[in-house]
């Protein structure tokens, strides 16, 4: 049975942060809902982060900082904090970010809502600010005139996120703590978590969109996500790594022939992607990988693609 008033743990985790990490941790200890856990991971910034982190928490008498002692990264940091951690849920909050004061009241009220436990994500939409142009806008925008393929998903929907990585607003995210768990954790193999995290969850449990801004969102000119459409540098073929590592494991766990067809489509973008920016290496590999699912294509006893 659900817990009406579970603890929700928010794992905020820092790098060189210091302008934006106040308003990340003002922004959970502002929230509606109360019943918070809050760990703040720094992981061997070289600016004052820690000093600001140290007194916040002095200030407010809330929080516990976790400092790593190398460098580890988001995924294996945020699996280290996980282990540590005592909430039913999840939130995956980065220090350039901000949740809106009702963002955990209405997500739980929405776990709460569903007497299933095939459910594994709540998510919402963002309100995005780029630093590097000062542009403002929503994540997934109802007036759009876009195609809906960019429109936020709900349901069992793992076919379209192979087809549409675009749909994922993982900034806005609550994960429940047994599917987390059940699935493995983050891949600490991988430098981004969210796509590879995202279509393993959704292979097996329920995903739901909640119609509302539950974050603001600043966009870095370093983020992660700004990196998909670069040229090529180490922490740019990382990226783009850990997205073919994501497209590759949908071979395992494709159950038809559509889900075959639709890595396929996501195969084919990723190919003309690295054709563009000239990366000869993950290029070959996404090639390797349409051969592979061409020959396995019969194993659905599927037609043409």
């Amino acid at each position: 049975m659900q817990k009406t008033n579970p603890i929700v743990t928010v794992i905020c985790t820092c790098f060189n942060h210091r302008d934006f990490i106040k308003i990340a941790l003002d922004s959970v200890l502002n929230q509606s809902y109360k019943n918070i856990e809050l760990l703040i991971i720094d992981d061997c910034s070289k600016d004052d982060s820690v000093q600001i982190i140290k007194h916040w928490i002095d200030d407010n008498n809330f929080g516990t900082l976790i400092k790593n002692k190398n460098n580890l990264g988001l995924t294996k940091s945020f699996n280290n904090a996980v282990l540590k951690s005592k909430g039913d849920y999840l939130i995956d909050l980065a220090a350039d970010d901000e949740l809106l004061p009702h963002c955990i009241a209405l997500q739980i009220s929405v776990f709460n809502a569903y007497k299933t436990e095939k459910i594994g994500i709540v998510y919402g939409n963002a309100s995005v600010i780029n630093k590097s142009t000062d542009e403002k806008y929503v994540f997934f925008n109802r007036f759009s005139q876009e195609k809906m393929a960019s429109s936020p998903k709900d349901g069992f929907i793992y076919k379209e996120l192979i087809d549409h990585s675009n749909t994922i607003c993982s900034v806005s995210a609550m994960i429940k703590r047994n599917v987390f768990m059940a699935l493995g954790g983050y891949d600490e193999r991988l430098i981004y978590e969210d796509y590879d995290f995202w279509l393993r969850l959704a292979r097996t449990y329920y995903i739901l969109y909640v119609d509302e801004v539950l974050v603001n969102r600043i966009k870095l000119e370093n983020s992660l996500g700004s990196l998909n459409y670069k040229g090529i540098d180490k922490k740019n073929y990382k990226f783009k790594q850990a997205t073919y590592m994501a497209v590759k494991k949908t071979l395992a766990m494709n159950k038809n022939k559509e889900e075959d067809q639709a890595t396929m489509r996501k195969i084919l973008l990723e190919i003309k992607v690295n054709i563009k920016i000239l990366n000869l290496q993950l290029l070959l590999k996404y090639t390797v990988l349409l051969l592979n699912i061409l020959l396995i294509r019969q194993r659905f006893k599927t037609t043409t693609f």
